[in-house]
């Protein structure tokens, strides 16, 4: 009875009336004095009043669930509570900080910078941090990442690294092109601290923190930071986070022709504008209409890891023979269903994955040479940590974190695989005879059930970690 009161006071609460009933159960057959609108049914009536309810509840409980005393002095909610508002949910960003909590970090490189996720909690949670270099070719997040970083205090500087004489960068900025030489003076200056927030402009003397985004994939992270204010990066950096993953903005943006669920061109293209040095000329609609049979189906089968390659390959090269395949839709329809059965039947992975998952999949490590810079990166990002320094490696499917494990395995100076490793695990088969590092992470760290509902992109993805020694 106290129940029923109180779920009575709630629904007044909410603007709600409780549903008017008969002096007696109605049968079957009998027809309710009051009619509820056309098309819906008494029991519709209840379940969307139980439904405006929950969202009412639910509400109260979100107004409530961010105390005033959690918001910074400007008003602003912390990056991790503007999640929601964000074009790109960060995966692991609690694990991922968890890691980084007991470390100084005033040096810390972010390989994928997106929309600034990650790197944005990191400025917030380390106020010791000095020096951000974000690396990512695709421009839209830039911006976005940009707008991130300045709002949380930081001082914002484009790089563009271009071939030049003895390997010298350049910087594309809004004061026009400078040297490296001149990024120096003007990094080491005193910024005007009027644009900072009001807790970091109440910390006397404390410098602005500069965040360098580098229009580059995150391959060229050596050689980048090898130039870099005069290199003093090499070796210095506390904290390194490589997200491997696809950003949800390319995924939803069908003009990158990246989801096979979006009509748009097959592009696949990282860097679609060609400007950064190194990037992708060829488009996935180039390599589908002019590979050979043969490049397609290795292509499928090595970086797809997909079953049916030969069939695939065959298909494609037979439909753009009557019409060239320039969409991704039209490349969907020439996959079709190659396995031979419905998505819900119980052979293999097919209730899981649409049937076009891996090929979309292997022509977007083939256009970016994924793999490769996975490869590249992964030394360089431990040569450039100081001792205590630590790197986090976030992917999301086996290819990746296979090439993560190996890496790690030879730089923490473990034997090396028995069996032969596939060939893009090649660089790692060798042993060193001094390690480099030690692992922090035995097994891969997962997401929890709760990320997993709340964001289901992130249920393929693992994190692992090493400390350098």
């Amino acid at each position: 009875m106290l129940l029923k009161l109180e779920n009575r006071a709630l629904m007044r609460l909410c603007g709600l009336s409780a549903p008017k009933r008969h002096c007696c159960s109605p049968s079957k057959g009998a027809v309710l004095s009051r009619p509820p609108p056309a098309g819906r049914s008494p029991a519709t009536l209840g379940r969307c009043q139980r439904r405006r309810l929950h969202d009412c509840l639910a509400a109260a409980a979100a107004s409530t669930a961010t105390p005033r005393a959690q918001q910074d002095e400007a008003g602003q909610l912390p990056p991790a509570e503007q999640q929601q508002q964000q074009p790109h949910v960060s995966v692991l960003l609690e694990e991922v900080m968890g890691f980084f909590r007991d470390l100084n970090i005033s040096a810390y490189v972010d390989g994928t910078l997106g929309a600034a996720g990650h790197a944005g909690e990191v400025l917030y949670r380390h106020p010791e941090l000095q020096t951000l270099v974000g690396f990512d070719l695709d421009t839209t997040a830039h911006d976005i990442a940009a707008a991130r970083l300045e709002k949380l205090g930081a001082r914002v500087v484009p790089l563009l690294p271009k071939a030049g004489p003895r390997g010298s960068l350049s910087l594309s900025s809004s004061e026009g092109l400078l040297t490296l030489t001149d990024l120096r003076v003007a990094s080491s200056a005193q910024p005007d601290c009027q644009h900072q927030p009001p807790q970091q402009q109440q910390q006397q003397g404390q410098q602005q923190p500069t965040a360098y985004i580098v229009h580059s994939n995150f391959g060229g992270l050596g050689r980048v930071l090898g130039q870099l204010e005069g290199g003093r990066l090499m070796g210095a950096v506390d904290a390194v986070l490589l997200d491997l993953g696809m950003s949800s903005m390319q995924v939803d943006q069908s003009d990158r022709g990246f989801s096979f669920l979006r009509d748009g061109p097959l592009d696949m293209r990282m860097d679609a504008s060609g400007t950064a040095s190194g990037t992708a000329s060829r488009s996935a609609e180039e390599l589908v209409n002019y590979a050979s049979e043969q490049e397609l189906g290795i292509i499928f089968r090595e970086f797809g890891e997909e079953r049916y390659w030969k069939s695939i390959a065959r298909r494609i090269v037979s439909g753009r023979e009557e019409e060239p395949i320039t969409t991704t839709q039209q490349l969907v329809r020439v996959i079709g269903n190659p396995g031979g059965f419905s998505r819900g039947s119980r052979r293999g992975d097919a209730k899981q994955k649409h049937p076009a998952t891996r090929v979309f999949q292997a022509l977007r490590i083939a256009v970016n040479d994924e793999l490769r810079s996975v490869a590249q990166v992964l030394p360089d990002a431990i040569q450039c940590l100081r001792p205590g320094g630590r790197l986090a490696v976030i992917t999301f499917h086996s290819l990746e974190d296979r090439i993560v494990k190996w890496a790690f395995r030879q730089a923490a100076g473990m034997a090396p695989s028995d069996g032969a490793l596939p060939s893009y695990c090649a660089p790692f088969e060798q042993t060193l005879e001094q390690p480099l590092v030690k692992i922090l992470t035995r097994r891969p760290v997962l997401p929890s059930e709760e990320e997993q509902q709340a964001n289901s992109r992130s249920r393929s993805a693992k994190l692992r970690v090493v400390e350098r020694l």
